[in-house]
């Protein structure tokens, strides 16, 4: 059949997400000329149904008919293979920072004969400056790029995007739309995965609503975007706590002195594989203050972040001083730990390790990925409030790998929160969330801000995601000598 010519048909199918839980029910038809997109909150079902969709689910019952030459591009897709980069990274044997797999091979295989082709895309999708770096040096957005890249090499007849603009700046997110045009145009069918009604794109024909692993309504764009009953399901009102949880033990962390910056930065230059990240970036962080870190995919966001939390090791070449302390003065990595909570997409993709959700969050208390002392009935306490607060508390059992990406980054939120750090670092915190949980996040950093002695550093790519709290801003911009230096902004 002529490629764009395929129509989709599931009818009333049952299939297998894991051993606990299934799709159920599902009907859908997917004309030729048709373009979906499927809406739902997190933990609706929406990434296991585009699975279905490319063919990598187990049918129990009913009729399914797909498409073969199928690409899904998601976040947990990312994960999977940096998992594999970091398995085979020798970079502690070989006492040097390997590169590991470049973009170009990882993207082309044996094709080489393509690299032409590969060539145009990148282009067409503004990264060839980063063909030639190592995927582990990547940024969230880069990696987003480089993955939809590789399924287009494959000329799929279906690309199924799970949330594709999530992670992605202004400028990407613009590219990333035109690219999914000229794949319309070309006949390639294109089905989008999302958690927010904003982001459906203009050729969008027809809408399916997901909710509890089952297709809720399903139509045309328009009779779903002005149907009330969806927007009365839809609606919601996040009511804040009247007080925080108590901390576990106030005396546990010192006080900092008075006027003691939190973090104080001089002439910071990283560079990975002989390549400026950050060149010449000045940064201090007073009492009182909250921060929100701005700046393009691959402008060295995380790594600045990295500097601070503790997991950077080029921290020791640099002047840089965290609670008052100046790294390589015989400091311990845990000293910094202890006073900072983290909310990144690179704790996520390592946190691995087997447990239950409320596990997860009290291993806040002990920064560490797992627990592996005994935890206090009061720590479990507080856990569980913190979940009660993210509404997750009815998952309190339930394995963490099992939760949908968005539920995953709920979790980690109440992990960071647990002991009411001195310092919470937010790396895109709101990435997989739908519209109702962002309310909510949103509501309850500020909150925490305002009301707790917490300063909040904060990345977003979204500015219609404001925290009141947040006054203060520094910006990553181009540096002249090469990779990106700080641009203060005023409050």
């Amino acid at each position: 059949m002529e490629p764009g010519l395929t129509e989709i048909l599931l009818d009333n199918v049952t299939a297998r997400i894991n051993d606990s839980k299934n799709l159920e029910g599902i009907s859908l038809r997917i004309g030729a000329k048709e373009h979906w997109s499927i809406v739902g909150a997190n933990g609706s079902g929406k990434s296991s149904l585009g699975r279905l969709l490319c063919n990598g689910l187990t049918v129990i019952s009913g009729s399914c008919r797909t498409v073969v030459n199928s690409g899904y591009v998601s976040f947990e897709k990312v994960s999977e293979i940096l998992e594999i980069e970091k398995y085979h990274d020798d970079s502690d044997f070989l006492g040097f920072v390997s590169q590991g797999t470049r973009v170009d091979t990882f993207i082309l295989g044996d094709a080489v004969a393509e690299r032409a082709k590969l060539l145009e895309l990148a282009r067409q999708m503004e990264f060839t400056g980063i063909l030639d770096r190592g995927l582990k040096f990547l940024s969230t957005g880069e990696m987003r790029k480089v993955i939809v890249c590789k399924v287009l090499m494959q000329e799929p007849e279906l690309i199924v995007l799970d949330e594709p603009f999530d992670g992605l700046d202004q400028q990407s997110s613009v590219v990333l739309r035109n690219l999914i045009t000229r794949c319309l145009e070309n006949g390639i069918k294109v089905i989008l995965l999302l958690n927010r009604f904003s982001e459906i794109i203009p050729e969008t024909t027809h809408i399916a609503y997901l909710k509890d692993n089952r297709i809720f309504m399903s139509g045309t764009k328009d009779e779903m975007l002005d149907s009330e009953a969806l927007l009365r399901f839809h609606a919601f009102h996040y009511t804040l706590p009247s007080e925080l949880p108590e901390i576990d033990d106030p005396g546990r962390i010192v006080a900092l002195p008075a006027e003691t910056p939190l973090i104080e930065m001089k002439q910071v230059t990283v560079s990975y594989d002989g390549k400026c990240v950050l060149n010449g970036l000045d940064w201090t962080v007073r009492p009182g203050e909250h921060w929100k870190i701005s700046g393009p995919n691959g402008s060295g966001k995380s790594t600045l972040l990295s500097l601070v939390n503790g997991d950077n090791p080029q921290a020791y070449a640099n002047d840089i001083s965290l609670f008052g302390i100046k790294r390589g003065s015989g400091e311990s990595v845990w000293d910094i730990k202890k006073r900072i909570g983290l909310v990144s997409t690179s704790l996520q993709q390592d946190y691995r390790v087997a447990g239950t959700v409320k596990v997860v969050v009290i291993s806040g208390f002990f920064d560490s990925i797992g627990v592996y002392t005994q935890y206090t009935p009061r720590q479990q306490e507080i856990a569980l409030e913190w979940l009660e607060m993210l509404r997750m508390e009815k998952r309190r059992d339930d394995a963490f790998r099992d939760l949908s990406y968005g539920e995953q980054r709920l979790v980690l939120l109440a992990r960071a929160m647990v002991k009411q750090p001195d310092l919470l670092i937010l790396d895109e915190p709101c990435q997989g969330l739908d519209d109702l949980n962002r309310e909510m996040v949103l509501k309850l950093i500020d909150h925490l801000g305002r009301a707790g002695t917490t300063q909040i550093l904060y990345v977003t790519h979204h500015p219609e995601d404001n925290i009141p709290c947040i006054t203060n801003g520094i910006e990553l911009v181009p540096a002249s000598g090469g990779g990106y230096t700080s641009n203060l902004l005023p409050g």
